[in-house]
């Protein structure tokens, strides 16, 4: 309800609360002095034909850099083709001498006994031989079990006989090996700096399996960086450079030596020079990428775009490697390879023709428009003066002489509108903060009930120090996603034993709530019935009540409402727990390691579950460093990372076996962490319960 007046109003109608506003001429209308209407006229002839000229010469543009491109491109796309050819022409023997090496028998039985000398002779002599094969005469090998570095090229003799070095973890130049060992499944290509042997290649870098396909070493072979970026991209021809780089972007061949060395001696992806690093521009980063996506997956064979690279555009073809993994970028320097220029000539005709034509059009516009137009003119001046009774007078039939009539017609609703605007926006400001004030009120007194009902929600939980009495050590996380909501622990003295429990319910906010309340209520019954002999008799129990409860059988009942539970049977006494679950995991840790004991598919109270169900129960022995920890889905579905995926059970179960490692107090701060940092700005999905006890 309102009353009273508003500041800075009286009383009465809402019109008479401000004076109007009226824009009237005080003095007779002098018009502005005009040139003549034929200087005017060979004014706007200039301009219009400059104008169209400037058009026109954009469109020759646009026409001949299409044709420029078009012509530009099958060029840089059958270039790309040919140093594609070359490539894998240049790289594929030695790839496929190195995976047959990595397939010998030989080779492969001693890798995984170093030490046998019979074996040790069979496979030098299987190395030497693929060695003189290698274009470049050199082959390495290393034993993943004591990593052993050996290493031969064409200097020397008996160079298998001992390692050339060790690798070592710790080594900062040995972590290329160790990367790939992680990383790779069967070979990749490397440009990198050797700092034991000094030697910058490109290393074919080829696992080593065993017969159970276990990584056990790698081998393989290289080419010399400066003869392979002059045989592949010295390219003489003007106007045309090659480029290869990795998947990662990082750049393994140019012209320009000085990002390849770099990219062969640091050590790190972060510290590598890549293609993108070259680019001008984030669009044309982003050009590169989605060339580079669609090419690796298989959806073209070459991509095109330009690219702007030591401030010069360029037209790009790039095609995928896949063999080796690498992509081949082809820029073609279209002001070196075509010209525009030859197109000037047609551009000189067409500007010539088009000066006529403007020359003539001009003489029937003058006639028919300009002077009419003055008119109109004339009285568009006296309505912006502010004169709103100004009329142009013209009655001709023509399209001017509906231009006219519109525009007088416009004047006089432009002067009704100025004199009610005001009136009309402060009547509609009026309605909306009365609007806004009634939400307002109707949004604080919803607030209100739900803080009620949170108050009332929390007082049929049990209290903590009741908990904290049966429970050595104890931490609870229970975060609503909705102020209530329809997850709630549960606890029950039976003397020598007690039961603990965390459930979540159909629904969240409101309507959770009130399933949390008639779940607890239930299965408080539950257990006045059966009593706390035999969890998994309990949760069928619960089972029957709730379909009971809800109607669930009946056929005009339109929902389907239910919830998943996990209940422990704690007897401390007798150093025993014994689990049943419904949908909800029992999660513990013994020995510092965690385990889990997973509760059934079978949810409690839906329409949908089996009402035979037999949930089955396990007994835990309890140690004196045994955590339990129960949760509900909204820790495991809450999305974040940098992918958004769901917590999952995996990074719950790891995030139990750190904290159970910390003193109780510490639990619930380190979870809340936990979540935090992985959740990010993403909202919460689901309400949160988390629950975990020592006996």
């Amino acid at each position: 309800m309102k009353s009273g007046n508003h500041s800075g109003k009286t009383t009465g109608n809402p019109n008479e609360s401000r004076p109007r506003r009226r824009i009237t001429v005080t003095a007779p209308y002098t018009p502005m002095i005009r040139h003549s209407l034929k200087i005017r006229f060979i004014a706007a002839i200039t301009v219009l034909y400059v104008c169209i000229g400037t058009a026109s010469y954009l469109a020759f543009r646009v026409v001949s850099e299409k044709v420029v491109r078009h012509l530009g491109t099958q060029f840089a796309v059958k270039q790309a083709l040919l140093e594609k050819s070359r490539i894998q022409a240049s790289i594929q023997r030695d790839l496929s001498l190195s995976l047959m090496l990595a397939a010998s028998p030989f080779l492969q039985r001693w890798v995984a006994r170093e030490n046998d000398p019979s074996l040790k002779k069979a496979a030098i002599e299987e190395v030497e031989n693929y060695r003189r094969n290698f274009s470049d005469k050199s082959v390495f090998l290393v034993m993943d079990a004591s990593g052993h570095y050996y290493f031969g090229d064409s200097t020397g003799t008996g160079v298998f006989t001992a390692p050339r070095y060790t690798l070592r973890r710790d080594n900062p130049n040995d972590a290329w090996y160790f990367r790939a060992m992680g990383e790779v499944t069967d070979f990749e290509l490397n440009v990198d700096y050797d700092n034991h042997l000094d030697l910058t290649k490109v290393w074919f870098n080829v696992i080593i399996k065993d017969a159970a396909g276990k990584k056990i070493g790698m081998c393989g072979s290289g080419i010399d960086l400066t003869h392979f970026i002059r045989d592949i991209v010295d390219t003489k021809e003007v106007g045309i450079d090659t480029i290869l780089f990795a998947a990662d972007g990082a750049i393994t061949a140019q012209r320009d030596r000085t990002h390849v060395i770099h990219n062969s001696k640091v050590r790190g992806d972060l510290n590598k020079v890549t293609i993108y690093d070259l680019l001008a521009g984030e669009a044309d980063r982003a050009a590169l990428r989605k060339a580079v996506g669609a090419l690796a997956a298989g959806d073209r064979d070459v991509a095109t775009a330009f690219l702007t690279i030591g401030g010069k555009r360029y037209l790009s073809a790039m095609s995928h490697l896949k063999e080796i993994g690498w992509f081949n970028l082809v820029l073609l320097d279209l002001d070196q390879v075509i010209s525009t220029r030859t197109f000037l000539p047609i551009l000189g005709i067409s500007v010539a023709a088009l000066l006529i034509l403007i020359l003539g059009i001009g003489l029937l516009v003058h006639r028919m428009v300009l002077v009419p137009l003055s008119l109109l003119s004339k009285s568009a001046d006296a309505i912006a003066g502010g004169d709103f009774h100004s009329r142009t007078g013209l009655t001709s039939r023509d399209e001017i002489g509906a231009l006219s009539r519109s525009f007088d017609s416009m004047a006089e609703m432009v002067g009704m509108h100025t004199e009610n605007l005001e009136r009309l926006v402060l009547e509609r400001t009026e309605e909306l903060n009365r609007s806004h004030r009634e939400l307002a009120e109707s949004n604080r007194r919803i607030l209100e009930s739900i803080r009620y009902a949170e108050m009332i929600q929390h007082s049929i939980l049990p209290r903590e120090d009741a908990l904290r009495a049966r429970c050595r050590e104890l931490a609870l996380l229970y975060r609503p996603r909705d102020i209530v909501g329809g997850d709630f622990y549960y606890f029950r003295d039976c003397g020598e034993s007690f039961i603990i429990a965390v459930a979540d319910c159909t629904g969240h906010g409101i309507p959770g709530a009130f399933m949390s309340m008639t779940a607890k209520a239930l299965l408080d019954r539950a257990v006045d019935t059966k009593g706390c002999g035999d969890p998994a008799d309990l949760l069928r129990e619960l089972d029957r009540l709730l379909r009971e409860t809800l109607h669930q059988d009946a056929a005009d009942v339109p929902i389907d409402s239910g919830l998943e539970i996990g209940l422990c049977l704690c007897a401390p006494a007798r150093r025993r727990l014994v689990f049943a679950g419904a949908g909800i995991d029992l999660v513990y840790t013994a020995g510092g390691t965690a385990a889990t004991v997973p509760g059934a598919r079978q949810s409690i109270g839906y329409r949908r579950s089996d009402r035979d169900f037999v949930y089955p129960a396990t007994g835990i022995d309890i140690q004196d460093d045994t955590a339990f920890f129960l949760a509900s889905d909204g820790i495991l579905d809450q999305a974040g990372g940098a992918k958004g995926w769901g917590f999952g059970k995996v990074r719950f179960a790891k995030l139990v076996e750190r904290v159970s490692r910390l003193p109780a107090p510490e639990w619930r701060g380190e979870m809340e962490k936990e979540i935090a940092q992985y959740q990010g700005d993403r909202p919460q999905r689901d309400d949160i319960t988390v629950l975990g006890f020592r006996l």
